[in-house]
């Protein structure tokens, strides 16, 4: 005879794998994750786009969009959509965060994505969306850019005005470009693979000083100083859309 509980038998299989599948989630071995005072800042707040050391991330006076990105690697803000509170500098958090020994970039993302669900309640879902955009890709001739295994201990990048003196990953530098270039998103397209020394001067259109010989215009500084360049182009980008967050993570 077919009973009731025989029916109910897939579906209590069902759920008890994904029970399994959640409590196998990647995380991280330890994390501290604290709200910044935003009071004690004053004007200047330092961007932030994250650190990985070895086995450890951490963030700095970092948004919850800056922490979304990097654990969803999408490059671009314009990515990201949701709830205007998580790309604003009035919530700012403080993430140290130490991964499983030998945990690569892509482990580290996945343990940070855990985190977020875990600490902010975090729930987002993808979309594709029709956008205009500029690629970060090679200029002629090719990239004028060092590659770097690691970071070195103690190095402190820098990111201020037209400048950017860092060691990056390109999907980083566009990011961070973005931040600069308003008329639209820039999307890593380069191919170009790990870290990389990235040293970069160009002139902020609204820093100039009139009497001052201009300096050149990101597009050109990105062409002669780096060996990079931005195309204009225009098509379908993966968004990840936040449906829902907390501004106050659980706490440690």
């Amino acid at each position: 005879m077919y009973s009731r509980a025989a029916a109910l038998l897939p579906l209590l299989c069902v759920a008890m794998i994904a029970a399994g599948q959640d409590q196998s989630r990647a995380q991280f071995e330890v994390a501290s994750v604290k709200p910044v005072d935003r009071s004690k800042l004053g004007n200047a707040i330092p961007m932030n786009i994250g650190t990985v050391r070895r086995e450890e991330v951490t963030f700095g006076n970092a948004m919850l969009n800056d922490c979304i990105r990097f654990a969803y690697g999408m490059a671009s803000d314009a990515q990201i959509t949701g709830p205007d509170w998580i790309k604003s500098i009035e919530f700012l958090y403080d993430i140290v965060a130490k991964g499983t020994p030998g945990a690569s970039r892509e482990e580290l993302q996945a343990m940070m994505q855990t985190l977020l669900v875990e600490r902010f309640k975090l729930v987002t879902h993808r979309e594709q969306k029709e956008m205009s955009y500029f690629a970060l890709v090679p200029a002629k001739g090719g990239p004028k850019i060092q590659a770097v295994k690691e970071i070195p201990d103690g190095f402190r990048g820098t990111t201020y005005g037209g400048r950017i003196n860092h060691i990056l990953r390109m999907p980083d530098l566009a990011y961070l470009l973005s931040r600069f270039e308003k008329e639209r998103p820039i999307i890593d397209e380069t191919g170009l693979r790990g870290m990389y020394q990235v040293k970069l001067e160009w002139t902020l259109q609204q820093l100039q000083n009139p009497d001052a010989a201009p300096g050149p215009s990101l597009f050109t500084a990105l062409t002669e100083q780096l060996g990079l360049k931005l195309e204009a182009r225009k098509g379908p980008v993966e968004v990840l859309v936040v449906d829902s967050a907390e501004k106050v993570p659980a706490p440690n």
